[in-house]
């Protein structure tokens, strides 16, 4: 009897080692510690997540002192570096954060046991973790078991989705932002995520994209297009905003043409053989005589007057109002029909060179030629344009 003890405690030992070692090799493999091993904790009273955010929301903090388990899998890790001592776990649509002691070796896809005495039950600024929890409180009961994220528009989000894994499309980084990485070296990177329709119709902008200085990918370039993002949702109060962490550069496919164009930069000296292009025209409103090149796009509407919205102005193809006669829209991009970004170039009708006979209403084959004019910057129709205007070449 006593040989059979010793034989089945000498192969429970070997399988123990035989654990550790494979263990050990998955963390030597990924730079991260081994998850800690505890066999004596008792289950206790069991929760779901579901349950204990009740339990926050009617009672607030709530520090355990009994034995008590809650299970899930884990949705988000520390591996990318994008979080320190924390993962998020999930049970069907409900979810929490886990903030530990120190690091763990928990992984994506784990379904895990989460041993609740001593912790505390309680919230970071809106979100609800589980905190003060030792990472060998977590015991892992399978692996790969991972979960779908939901797709839902920026503009469905609320409270049920706080600590969810979910999938936002037709998403893109504001084009004044794009040359930017996703950190800097000392401080998080935040940045809006904006959602289009099909038409590129803005859905919502109210998505903070936030990331860890500390993160793997903090010093490579924000993607530059239009795409998707899967990531967890989480909620800031402390700016009333709902924010997002992503858990990989491999779940962020943006590589579709954004909907809001990149900035063009101010290019040229004003002078005919080097000209200023729309951008400079705009930043250097106010000087006279100066060389202008762009795309024509368009043409307002009306004659006189201030541009208050779309419907004063004729993007093209059809240029049917006398006033298209009086003036020509230019732009840095031949689809453009952001007004502002476009410059109102005044065709005076007693010009020697005769510039009024381009315009669009008698030459709509004009629409999208590249045009270079000579005038005073100065505001038309209460945007940014060029009067006096007589020297011009279009091609």
């Amino acid at each position: 009897m006593l040989k059979s003890i010793r034989k089945y405690g000498i192969l429970v030992l070997m399988a123990m080692m035989a654990l550790t070692s494979c263990m050990d090799k998955h963390a030597k493999e990924n730079n991260y510690p081994v998850p800690g091993v505890d066999f004596n904790l008792p289950i206790g009273d069991e929760y779901t997540i579901d349950t204990l955010l009740y339990m926050w929301q009617v009672e607030g903090t709530h520090t355990f002192t009994d034995d008590a388990s809650v299970y899930g899998i884990v949705t988000c890790d520390e591996t990318s570096g994008n979080l320190y001592k924390a993962a998020f776990i999930q049970d069907g649509d409900k979810a929490i954060e886990l903030y530990m002691k120190s690091t763990s070796g928990l992984r994506i896809g784990d379904s895990v046991r989460v041993y609740l005495k001593g912790a505390t039950l309680s919230e970071y600024s809106g979100t609800p973790q589980i905190q003060d929890l030792e990472p060998k409180h977590v015991t892992i009961l399978e692996n790969n078991k991972d979960i779908e994220p939901l797709s839902i528009s920026t503009a469905e989000i609320n409270s049920s989705h706080i600590g969810r894994l979910v999938r936002f499309d037709h998403v893109e980084f504001p084009a004044d932002v794009r040359d930017s990485t996703w950190a800097t070296d000392d401080a998080y990177g935040q940045f809006n995520l904006n959602q289009y329709d099909d038409n590129c119709n803005p859905v919502d902008n109210s998505v903070i994209v936030r990331t860890s200085n500390y993160a793997a990918f903090a010093k490579q370039q924000l993607p530059q297009g239009q795409g998707s993002i899967v990531g967890i949702l989480t909620y800031y109060s402390g700016n009333n905003a709902w924010q997002f962490t992503i858990r990989t550069l491999r779940e962020v496919v943006m590589t579709d043409e954004p909907c809001e164009s990149t900035p063009i930069a101010p290019e040229g000296d004003g002078t005919a053989d080097n000209p200023y292009n729309i951008a400079a025209g705009i930043l250097h409103q106010g000087d006279t005589a100066q060389w202008v090149r762009g795309y024509i796009v368009g043409s307002a509407n009306l004659a006189s007057g201030t541009i208050t919205n779309d419907s004063q102005i004729s993007w093209g193809p059809e240029f049917t109002h006398n006033e298209n006669k009086t003036n020509l829209i230019l732009a840095d991009n031949p689809e453009e029909n952001d007004i502002n970004k476009c410059m109102i170039i005044y065709l005076p009708s007693n010009a020697a060179s005769g510039i009024r006979d381009i315009n669009l209403k008698d030459h709509p084959e004009n629409w999208h030629s590249l045009l270079k004019v000579k005038g005073d910057l100065t505001t038309w129709l209460g945007k940014s344009g060029m009067r006096n205007t007589n020297e011009y070449e279009l091609n």
